[in-house]
C-alpha cells in the first residue's frame, strides 16, 4: 500500500526506504536534514498561507457588511468564502501530516545521531566528508542488481563507478567477487545468495519493529 493521504512521505517510507536505504549513519542523516528544510518551508509556507486567508476571510466578510457593495461583489464575495470552506478542511490535514512527517524527521535524526562519524563536523563539512563512504557501498550495490538482473553493468553506471577513488582497490574487486560467485552457482534461486550487506551498522528503532540492525 502507497497511499499516503496529506503526506509526501508516510512514516514507513522515512524510516525503511530513504533512511534505511542510504549505507552509512552519516549519509542517512545528510538525507534526512534534506527532508527536514524541505518540510519545515512547506511549513512556513502553510503559516504565512494561513494568514493571508484570514486577511482574505476579512476582506470578503467586509463586503458582505458594506451596504455600498452591489449584488455581484456580494455574490462573488459569497462563491469565495464557500471556496475556502471546502478547501478549509483539506488545507488543514495537510497542515496536520506535514508536522507530524517533521516530527517523524526529527526523531530519525535523533537515532541517527549517536551513529554518526562525522557528528564533530559542522553540517556543512559532515555532508561532504560522508560523500566517499556513501557513494562506495552505493556503487558496490549498484553493481550487485544490475549483474544480478541484467547481467551486466551499464556503461554509464560503470564509468561513474571507474571515476570514485576506491574502484581499484574496493569496488573493481567486488564486482570480480560476484562474477565469481555466480559461476559457481548452480540453481537460478541461489543467485541472490551473493547480494551483500554493503553497508555500515546502522541501527533504527521505530513502531514497526523493536530494532533494525543491519551489519556490514
Amino acid at each position: 500500500m502507497v497511499a499516503k493521504p496529506h503526506r509526501q512521505n508516510s512514516d514507513f517510507q522515512l524510516r525503511y526506504f530513504l533512511a534505511n536505504g542510504c549505507h552509512t549513519a552519516d549519509g542517512a542523516w545528510s538525507l534526512m536534514y534534506n527532508q527536514k528544510i524541505d518540510m519545515d518551508t512547506k511549513l512556513k509556507s502553510s503559516e504565512v498561507h494561513l494568514l493571508r486567508m484570514k486577511a482574505k476571510r476579512m476582506e470578503l466578510n467586509f463586503i458582505l457588511e458594506n451596504n455600498h457593495a452591489n449584488e455581484i461583489q456580494k455574490l462573488n464575495a459569497q462563491a469565495a468564502l464557500l471556496e475556502m470552506d471546502i478547501n478549509k478542511e483539506t488545507w488543514e490535514k495537510n497542515y496536520e501530516a506535514a508536522k507530524d512527517e517533521m516530527a517523524t524527521i526529527v526523531k530519525l535524526m535523533e537515532e541517527l545521531e549517536p551513529q554518526r562519524k562525522y557528528k564533530h563536523l559542522p553540517d556543512s563539512e559532515a555532508h561532504e566528508a560522508m560523500q566517499r563512504e556513501e557513494w562506495l557501498y552505493e556503487f558496490m550495490t549498484r553493481a550487485e542488481n544490475y549483474i544480478l538482473s541484467e547481467g551486466t553493468i551499464p556503461q554509464d553506471q560503470l564509468q561513474a563507478m571507474r571515476s570514485h577513488p576506491d574502484f581499484e582497490t574496493r569496488i573493481l574487486p567486488h564486482i570480480v567477487g560476484i562474477y565469481e560467485k555466480i559461476e559457481k552457482i548452480t540453481k537460478d534461486k541461489d543467485r541472490f545468495t551473493v547480494l551483500g550487506k554493503n553497508k555500515e551498522q546502522i541501527t533504527l528503532g521505530g513502531s514497526y519493529d523493536n530494532v533494525r540492525k543491519i551489519a556490514k
